[in-house]
């Protein structure tokens, strides 16, 4: 291994050494981060939060069938004594 530097890396340390943002972004960015959210805001996040749990559901319903056929039986099986090991412990 030598012991000369790398051009590329000699390179992007250079382009690296740039001034941070001055103290105007920085209240820019926290008047921004600090503004109320309207209900568009908050209707776009019940809807995503919708999209993303039906998303869920739709998966977990789909991905027995993508199973081979002897775990299915084994799954319906054990589906099956979960269901009447849970009937019989609520009696």
């Amino acid at each position: 291994m030598s012991d000369e530097l790398d051009p590329e890396l000699s390179r992007c340390f250079a382009e690296a050494n740039q001034p941070l943002p001055d103290a105007e972004f920085h209240a820019r960015l926290i008047g921004r981060l600090q503004q109320p959210y309207g209900w568009s805001a908050l209707s776009g996040a019940v809807i995503r939060g919708s999209r993303a749990a039906l998303a869920g559901l739709a998966v977990g319903i789909a991905a027995p069938f993508r199973l081979r056929f002897g775990h299915i039986g084994l799954m319906t099986v054990s589906a099956a004594a979960l269901a009447i090991w849970a009937t019989l412990q609520s009696a």
